[in-house]
């Protein structure tokens, strides 16, 4: 492993872990790996009052692409609503690959998630083609469900129904500064486009025709699960709003990226030097990891970069 690995985690608020992890198992099919209680040590890492659970799930034992649920005790509010949807910077939206998008979106809707009845189609390129669709969870995460039409062969075969996560999507008012900073961490640009293509309001959940400035970014020139995607409104005026304060619980949204690191310290030199802020460094028995020496960091948009390196 290099200094730091792909994404490994997000971290989702929800308000009900039984229900979410019904959600999860009936809609893409993942599967509990681990669930805790949060005591007084995990609630220091989390940001978050003491009392709740959280849970690890994952469509396979890879390792790979893992959500960590979060259910505190206390009542919390979602980062994201229609008001602030163009203007707020933050993670955004998590996305996942799937065999037949047309056969998951039944399933979606019948577990209890929203969104629109068919998927877009969009050309990503001349050699690939994809069927894709932004469906909302039971506590409104937006879930960037695709299958390839063209070019799935590209990318290797499918084993589960749903992939590991893929990729992790942050909104940011300063694309440059952003993907400068994940480019020192060692990420290299996979796509880079201007959308604008039809359908693109409806995929996004937007009135009216836009524009975004889209860059998806991979760990090392590797497609491989764990990629990070940022994107920009293009021809937008409007302050920003940053949900980075708000982005821990018990609020309800995308919280942190987890990443894996053999040597934290060197980790820790590589974001330091790269533009994050450190907030936090502790030694934790964190679910889905065991016992690590961790860091928490501040991204160029407030956005949490945990860093994990598990004892052996």
């Amino acid at each position: 492993m290099n200094a730091i690995s792909e994404v490994r985690s997000v971290s989702l608020g929800v308000r009900d872990l039984d229900r979410s992890l019904d959600f999860y198992r009936n809609a893409l099919g993942y599967k509990l790996i681990e669930r805790a209680d949060i005591d007084a040590e995990l609630a220091r890492w989390l940001r978050s009052p003491c009392g709740g659970e959280v849970a690890v799930i994952a469509a396979d034992d890879s390792g790979l692409g893992r959500l960590r649920l979060i259910a505190s005790d206390a009542a919390g509010e979602p980062l994201w609503s229609k008001d602030n949807l163009l203007c707020a910077s933050g993670y955004y939206a998590l996305n996942f690959r799937a065999r037949d998008v047309h056969a998951l979106l039944p399933r979606i809707f019948s577990a209890g998630g929203t969104g629109p009845d068919h998927p877009s189609h969009w050309e990503v390129s001349e050699s690939i083609a994809v069927d894709d669709s932004i469906t909302q969870d039971l506590d409104g995460h937006r879930l960037d469900i695709f299958a390839y039409t063209r070019g799935g062969e590209l990318r290797g075969p499918l084993d589960t129904d749903v992939s590991v996560l893929q990729t992790i999507a942050l909104a940011t008012r300063d694309l440059p500064r952003s993907r400068a900073f994940y480019e020192a961490l060692g990420f290299r640009t996979l796509f880079d486009r201007v959308l604008d293509f039809d359908e693109l309001s409806t995929l996004l959940g937007v009135s009216g025709p836009v524009r975004i400035h889209n860059v998806n970014l991979m760990k090392d020139g590797n497609i491989v699960p764990g990629r990070v995607e940022m994107f920009a409104y293009l021809d937008v005026d409007a302050p920003e709003i940053a949900l980075a304060p708000r982005a821990h619980p018990p609020n309800i949204g995308i919280h942190a990226m987890t990443l894996q690191t053999d040597d934290v310290v060197a980790a820790r030199q590589l974001l330091v030097a790269a533009g994050a802020r450190p907030l936090l460094a502790m030694e934790i028995k964190l679910p889905g990891f065991g016992a690590c020496l961790g860091a928490i960091f501040a991204g160029p948009d407030g956005e949490t970069i945990e860093v994990v390196q598990p004892r052996r």
